[in-house]
């Protein structure tokens, strides 16, 4: 039996992603790592991030779109599913990035009691509204491509981010239960947990001295924080079609956070 060829980046032309939460830095990053590799674009946020969509396809010279998309609200997640559809035709990869932070960093009884199930409302009904509403074009073509973002957090917690590590360990449920139900139709469910990020906005908290680089680095066994670029080009590599044997797992992209403790049980903003 002859090995299987290499598969290469660029089988991604000819497919259209859908990336939400597109106008943040880890969404940025995805968004130019899919149209390098000569993928369609369908780019949302709140608002659409049309700006966005013009530099990548003017860099790429791929087709690209922005839609305001709120990936808790079933209508808003149609009505922009409808207008990919009419514009690029069937969504045939999804990458659920949209996310919001915990509002308050406190001990889980003294906050708000809705902050759970506002956390719970976006990271993990927005992915599994999304997830539902493109899967049947999936199943149509024969294909399809569900990578959610979960986060280091949701696999080790973290005092003080209860609601966050809570959805974001349920990110992991939802990709293992999307994966059976549609490993037979050519679709792959998979998350990608990330350690932290040096995001733009992290980046400038940094510069403005309310936000520590260190104590988050050191933790990590390589000694830093990821770049957005190192977590897209994973989240791209299970896009491929050539990823199609793997399904159902969660990877964690962290750098050896989750496996070298945390003696002093440093506490901050999460990414």
């Amino acid at each position: 039996m002859n090995a299987a060829a290499p598969i290469a980046s660029e089988l991604l032309a000819g497919h259209v992603a859908l990336v939400t939460g597109a106008a943040g830095g880890i969404g940025k990053a995805i968004a130019g790592e899919f149209a390098g590799a000569g993928c369609d674009l369908v780019l949302a946020d709140l608002a659409a991030p049309d700006a966005l969509a013009a530099a990548m396809a003017g860099e790429h010279g791929v087709r690209a779109i922005g839609v305001a998309m709120d990936v808790a609200d079933e209508a808003s997640v149609a009505a922009a599913r409808d207008a990919a559809r009419a514009r690029l035709g069937i969504v045939d990869i999804v990458v659920n990035n949209a996310g919001i932070m915990q509002r308050e960093s406190s001990d889980h009884h003294t906050l708000p009691a809705d902050d759970l199930a506002r956390m719970l409302k976006v990271h993990v009904s927005g992915a599994a509204i999304v997830a539902a509403a493109f899967i049947a074009g999936m199943r149509e073509k024969g294909f399809g491509r569900v990578i959610n973002l979960g986060s280091v957090i949701g696999h080790v917690g973290l005092p003080r981010r209860t609601a966050y590590s809570t959805a974001k360990a349920a990110i992991g449920g939802l990709t293992r239960g999307l994966a059976l139900e549609n490993a037979r139709h050519g679709i792959t469910v998979n998350a990608v947990s990330p350690g932290y990020v040096l995001t733009d906005v992290l980046r400038a908290k940094m510069e403005a001295g309310t936000l520590a680089y260190a104590p988050f680095a050191e933790r990590a066994a390589v000694g830093r924080w990821a770049e957005p670029g190192e977590i897209a080009r994973v989240i791209r590599f299970l896009a491929e079609p050539g990823s199609g044997f793997i399904t159902g797992v969660d990877w964690l992209v962290d750098g050896g956070y989750s496996i070298n403790g945390d003696p002093e049980n440093s506490l901050g903003p999460l990414v």
